[in-house]
């Protein structure tokens, strides 16, 4: 691999983030998804078997957490945030509910668009510092060359 996905995922305290390679079936229960007005990158390149590069961050710091595979890839179209609710629900198997009241939608002022959903599976524990030189998108997504990660001391498996 000469390059991987990394998804910055924000947390509201430290011990909400991943804290060693004992996470790894917690992180197995996932379902990451987006809402956008309109397409973004990664939507055209994440397919099920992607690596993908978790960055995870809270108020004081940010860490490298997770090497993973996108598994149960979703892309679909929604009219309606009403029909977003639904497409998630159905795929992750979350009560629409708790969808609707997740604190991504809750901040989200988009209503219709395009939702890309994925199920991580760990590769392998990472757990070091945010690289200086690691600049991610504004919708959360960045692309890091494998050069650059082992440049920056991230040592990737397998």
């Amino acid at each position: 691999m000469s390059a991987v996905l990394v998804q910055h995922r924000r947390h509201r305290r430290r011990a909400d983030v991943a804290d060693g390679p004992d996470t790894a079936e917690g992180l197995r229960g996932s379902a990451y998804w987006s809402l956008w007005g309109q397409r973004h990158f990664p939507w055209a390149l994440l397919d099920d078997g992607s690596p993908v590069l978790l960055l995870e961050s809270w108020s004081s710091g940010s860490r490298l957490t997770w090497m993973v595979e996108a598994r149960d890839v979703l892309r679909v179209q929604v009219a309606s945030r009403l029909e977003a609710v639904d497409a998630v629900s159905a795929w992750s198997g979350e009560r629409p509910e708790d969808v609707e009241a997740s604190d991504y939608l809750r901040a989200s002022a988009v209503e219709s668009g395009v939702v890309l959903g994925w199920r991580p599976s760990p590769v392998a524990w990472v757990g070091v510092p945010r690289p200086d030189g690691l600049r991610i998108e504004r919708n959360g997504w960045a692309v890091a060359r494998t050069d650059d990660l082992r440049a920056w001391g991230v040592g990737l498996a397998p």
